[in-house]
């Protein structure tokens, strides 16, 4: 009789899928292999096995002969003897090449053991692990270990770290893969939960050991090869991963890993011996806080250098070169990740969101739209899976609410006292640990002393924001009623928080189809920057989910754009064509011929901007219908289609239309503005124009003048700081100052404008031209102040900006600058790859005049 064991699993795997007919199988897939099973031998396995079998759920002991020999006779053997039987005679027949030494029949019987935990773990991946990539730093650290004279070293983080995927990776990689690096070593790969109920009965590490790799008489593995050393082909590597889901008490957890403990220290007389583990930040904290005050533990322990004693973790994020390269994997274009922002892509760094991120585009319902939109969705998910689908969630509300009411909702900072949140409650003290490991809340100690000022806050501020809106939606009844939106309005002052507050509000009231709640959001008296980001937010869910008009439409009732024009809410930061899409939908809800108008213009400027000559042609018969059509528009002195029409002729053709020319240059004449009445669409579109007309012309000195004039006109623009129009108007006044020789002021009205950028957050620019336009000035007033190692950063910043945006415009000025600081500092190699990348505009774009005019 051939042995049960794990050796012939694989093939009976593999066996099984053909009989069934695929190549991989998927969880979703085990019930119908479960019936083809019942179908053809009469015998009944249930899913949930076929998932153990299989690897996508955790197996706490060895499979029934019951189960293998159903398997075996489905895959048409007698029994599971039979299949054995025949395969060891197919494929493990001893030859005279095979190596019949103990090293490698131990060796063999291994990675028997550890393919299959390999397998395991890869289909329990929250994402397909062919997507997954080895991280770098976590090879570095095995390889250091390994070479050292440490007998032992852990991964240490929080769940959804990532932990048990770098395992893999790493046992591919030195032990199992094509080409491993350690090809004598044995690399024994199990769960905890093979070994686990053992060592708690009384069994040592040791023994199980000497039990699973069977030597037989009765030898201990480790002194036979210590005394044997000739045998010995290389190290024992021993890899435990998932003690953190044994289901154990506290005490019994201690008591297995004092075992694991004793195991590690006997190793000193077999240092060919290693044992490498995974660990949640939590229970590493729980377990050997105390162990590691010992000189012994740091003799035999290996923590790598980026242990950290505070947060109990020693793996770093992921890349930022490991998130891109993921997102490849998972079919992102690369062209769509450069458009990442460097905040979102952040986020990524923690390996749990970057798996919720690909799982929500991992169908084609969800496919990707907007960072932000995806931004809320992971969150969501996250906390869902973390605190309301957890075993402790009782205690974890009650937790975070006790949080939210000493923050005052953030109102009183984002620090409390741990003393004052648990207030010795002991209850709390396991559901807090698993908030702390699990990056919802973080422990700072603020004291000089050793932790007797304990602070506790939110990790990020977007958790701060999303318990904040449920805690208003609870108290509520879960409606978004009126009174809650004005509760909401009057407890928080005008700011990022409250319309980050009012966001998941909006999401709520999306999810739950409460339509009268949106409406009641959109009825309150928020500022025009607040209300864009609201409306956007509306428009991108309902996009994403597919037939957004007639949604939005049950929103937006015929009417409601004619008393709320939607030309109030776009501003600059909709320049971004990432946001095109969008704009065509507001186009479809637009009632008034001035909205209209201004979607109109803001793609003709994107298109202008990325030298799409073609799309600005379609914009501008658009265009020109909305102008013949408003009596209004066309008597005015020029209207914004005969401005927008001599950009794009002077642009493509060359030609100058002298007569337009002649009314742009004689505006002060033609010039006039009614007292105390804001512009109105057309009047700002042609403004934007003209400035950009003399930029084109190279004439900085009408610039000059017609900057000056506006404000001088029109002052009521200089007291609203963050309009992105005159933070516009003062870029393009910065400019002519600079281009006239008055360096002074172009200096600081740059300053001024930086100063407005960094001052407010950054998510009302997130069209991000007005910062790249305001650093292409910086770096050439650092140029001409001869500090060119501020010009240079300055200026490889706003390249880095334009280029995301697919501002070919901006990236054309600032090539300019660029070519003169490298040729004044003799870079010629960094000038030569900044004249191939301007040749690579001039041949996209077939806008000819523009590189003579920008460069």
């Amino acid at each position: 009789m051939i042995d049960l064991s794990y050796d012939f699993i694989i093939t009976l795997q593999n066996e099984v899928l053909r009989q069934f007919g695929v190549d991989n199988l998927q969880p979703n897939q085990c019930k119908h292999l479960a019936q083809a099973i019942l179908n053809q031998t009469g015998k009944l396995v249930s899913e949930t096995t076929l998932k153990r079998v299989f690897g996508f759920a955790v197996t706490q002991h060895s499979f029934s002969r019951y189960t293998l020999n159903t398997l075996a006779q489905y895959c048409r053997f007698k029994d599971w003897e039979d299949f054995q039987a025949h395969y060891y005679k197919k494929t493990l027949r001893p030859s005279a090449q095979t190596d019949h030494s103990r090293w490698a029949d131990v060796k063999k019987r291994a990675a028997a053991v550890s393919h299959y935990t390999l397998l395991t773990l890869k289909n329990r991946c929250g994402v397909p692990f062919d997507h997954t990539v080895p991280r770098q730093y976590c090879l570095s650290h095995i390889e250091r270990f390994l070479e050292s004279d440490y007998a032992a070293t852990v991964f240490i983080a929080p769940a959804g770290w990532g932990k048990s995927m770098a395992l893999v990776h790493a046992a591919e990689h030195f032990w199992f893969g094509r080409d491993p690096v350690y090809q004598q070593d044995i690399c024994w790969f199990i769960n905890a939960h093979a070994a686990g109920s053992l060592l708690v009965k009384g069994f040592s590490l040791s023994a199980w050991l000497d039990n699973q790799l069977n030597l037989g008489n009765g030898e201990n593995f480790r002194e036979y090869f210590s005394a044997n050393a000739h045998e010995k082909g290389g190290r024992l590597v021993l890899i435990i991963d998932g003690f953190d889901e044994l289901a154990m008490g506290a005490d019994k957890l201690k008591m297995l890993y004092n075992k694991l403990e004793d195991f590690v220290y006997s190793n000193d007389e077999h240092p060919w011996v290693k044992v490498i583990l995974s660990i949640r930040s939590g229970t590493w904290g729980d377990v050997f806080q105390q162990s590691t005050q010992y000189p012994a533990f740091r003799r035999y322990w290996y923590l790598g250098p980026e242990m950290d004693e505070e947060t109990n973790t020693n793996i770093p994020l992921l890349t930022e070169q490991e998130v891109k390269s993921v997102l490849y994997n998972c079919e992102y274009e690369p062209a769509t990740v450069r458009l990442f922002s460097e905040n979102f892509l952040q986020k990524l760094r923690h390996p749990y969101y970057l798996q919720l991120f690909c799982q929500l585009s991992s169908t084609p319902d969800q496919s990707f739209v907007d960072e932000n939109l995806s931004l809320y969705e992971i969150i969501s998910r996250f906390i869902l899976n973390r605190v309301f689908n957890s075993p402790n969630n009782t205690f974890k509300i009650k937790i975070i609410e006790k949080l939210l009411l000493l923050l005052d909702m953030g109102k009183d900072g984002l620090y409390t006292d741990k003393s004052k949140l648990l207030n010795q409650n002991a209850d709390l003290f396991p559901a807090y640990k698993e908030l702390i490991a699990d990056n919802i809340l973080v422990e700072e100690n603020l004291s000089q002393e050793i932790m007797f000022n304990v602070k506790v806050r939110f990790a990020h501020n977007f958790l701060l924001e999303y318990f904040t809106a449920m805690h208003f939606i609870q108290r509520h009844g879960s409606e978004l009623s009126e009174e809650l939106v004005q509760t909401v309005i009057n407890y928080f002052p005008q700011s990022p928080f409250r319309i980050s507050v009012l966001k998941w509000l909006l999401r709520y009231a999306i999810t739950n189809d409460q339509v009268k709640g949106i409406q009641y959001i959109f009825q309150q008296p928020l500022n025009t920057v607040g209300k864009a980001h609201l409306l956007e937010y509306v428009v991108l869910h309902y996009q994403q989910e597919g037939n957004h008009q007639p949604q939005l439409s049950r929103i937006f009732p015929p009417g409601y754009f004619r008393k709320n024009p939607i030309s109030n809410f776009i501003s600059d930061d909709f320049i971004h064509f990432k946001k095109r899409k969008m704009l065509n939908t507001l186009l479809g809800m637009a009632e008034s011929p001035e909205d209209k108008l201004k979607i109109r213009c803001n793609l003709f400027v994107m298109a202008l901007m990325q030298l799409d000559a073609e799309q600005c042609e379609v914009e501008l018969a658009n265009i020109k219908k909305l102008c013949t059509a408003d009596e209004a528009v066309m008597a005015m002195w020029i209207n914004p289609y005969e401005a927008f029409l001599f950009i794009y002729e002077y642009l493509k053709f060359g030609i100058m239309n002298e007569a337009a020319r002649e009314k742009i240059y004689h505006y002060a004449q033609c010039w006039s503005f009614p007292e105390k009445q804001p512009f109105t669409v057309s009047e700002e579109a042609v403004y934007r124009a003209i400035c950009f007309i003399f930029l084109l012309l190279g004439d900085p000195q009408q610039l000059l003048n017609f900057t000056q004039r506006l404000f001088k006109e029109h002052p009521s623009i200089l007291f609203n700081r963050t309009d992105p129009f005159r933070l516009m108007m003062l870029c393009w006044k910065a400019q002519a100052h600079l281009d006239t020789g008055d360096i002074a002021s172009a200096k600081r009205i740059n300053t001024h404008v930086e100063r407005i950028l960094k001052q407010y957050n950054t998510d009302f620019f997130n069209g991000r031209h007005l910062e790249t336009l305001q650093k292409i000035i910086a770096a050439s007033i650092y140029y001409r102040e001869s500090d060119f190692n501020k010009a240079i950063r300055a200026a490889e910043s706003a390249m880095d900006m334009a280029q995301k945006l697919d501002f070919k415009i901006f990236s054309l000025l600032n090539y300019g600058v660029l070519n003169r600081i490298y040729q004044h500092l003799q870079m010629d190699k960094q000038k030569k790859d900044a004249l191939q990348k301007i040749e690579s505009i001039r041949e996209s774009t077939s806008f000819k005049q523009a590189l003579p005019h920008f460069l």
